[in-house]
């Protein structure tokens, strides 16, 4: 094998993992960023006051 096709797949591999890492790394961040949205919009609920749990059920037919 010609040590230049050699070098050139040993390049294109190291690109596919450092592209591999970078989707990796954006994907943790995105899922991050998705569970502090969904923290934040879950706080952002109003407590059900005590005396009013299961007096009342919202059904729609």
């Amino acid at each position: 094998m010609d040590i230049k096709v050699l070098a050139s797949v040993l390049t294109e591999q190291t690109k596919i993992n450092t592209l591999d890492t970078v989707n990796i790394s954006l994907h943790k961040k995105n899922i991050d960023q998705t569970e502090r949205h969904a923290t934040q919009l879950l706080e952002s609920i109003p407590p059900i006051p005590e005396g009013s749990k299961g007096n009342k059920i919202d059904t729609v037919i």
